[in-house]
């Protein structure tokens, strides 16, 4: 018998995946369509380091499937969240590799690097697993 408790949870998991690559796309599309003179199409590695494409998509394979094996294995939401926003992230880069091959990076700060929406969420992700990690005091349980 199937348990529907935990279809519905994976079920859940991959809505929350699939909205957030909809949302990558959704404005990846106006922004080239608009042709917004800002867009960066990001050939190279992260942080601008120049590795080879297969590198870059192989390791990708790898992080994005533990990521995936991770999170199916705990399906507790308050665990997953930050971890399907890194998922999601991860997906929306890799597939714009993939099918573009470049990553197009269109918001841009004077001060910061230009970035895109995968970007926001793989950030994102990681900064609540960084708070996560935080020692816990005794104030912070009241």
């Amino acid at each position: 018998m199937i348990d529907i408790l935990r279809l519905r949870k994976v079920s859940l998991s991959m809505l929350f995946v699939a909205f957030f690559l909809w949302l990558h796309f959704w404005a990846r599309f106006w922004v080239v369509y608009l042709s917004y003179s800002g867009i960066l199409c990001n050939p190279v590695g992260p942080f601008g380091i120049i590795l080879p494409e297969w590198f870059i998509v192989g390791v990708s394979f790898v992080i994005v499937g533990g990521i995936f094996l991770m999170v199916s294995k705990n399906l507790n939401l308050s665990f997953q969240w930050p971890w399907l926003l890194i998922l999601s992230g991860g997906l929306g880069n890799l597939s714009e590799r993939i099918f573009f091959g470049c990553i197009t990076d269109y918001v841009h700060f004077l001060f910061f690097p230009v970035f895109n929406v995968a970007d926001v969420l793989l950030t994102l992700g990681a900064a609540v697993l960084l708070w996560r990690l935080r020692p816990v005091e005794k104030n912070d349980l009241l």
